[in-house]
């Protein structure tokens, strides 16, 4: 009864695929997909979390085209610098969209 209530028997190779299969929505604030993005690297095992690079490569490669010119150009080595920048080119994509 505690592994039916407290343990996700995804493999390995399904949260891969559904980390891949991850796309950032249409208006999605960034804040809400990292979020997303977040829920599901955390169902990994500490031991079979995907190395920085490769989370990096999916979360990317999810973002919006419109983001990830930007974040990219930036070459940061931790999902959480990412993350930042994200934050940060979607605000001020934001502000030019607004003028």
């Amino acid at each position: 009864m505690f592994l039916e209530k407290f343990v996700d028997d995804k493999t390995h190779a399904m949260l891969l695929r559904e980390l891949g299969n991850l796309k950032m929505e249409h208006k999605e604030k960034v804040k809400d997909f990292n979020q997303r993005f977040n829920r599901i690297l955390n169902r990994f095992p500490t031991e079979m979390k995907p190395h920085d690079s490769i989370t990096i490569n999916y979360y990317t490669s999810a973002s919006t085209i419109s983001i990830v010119q930007f974040v990219k150009r930036t070459a940061k080595t931790t999902l959480a610098k990412n993350y930042e920048v994200e934050i940060v080119v979607e605000k001020n994509l934001l502000r030019l969209e607004s003028l």
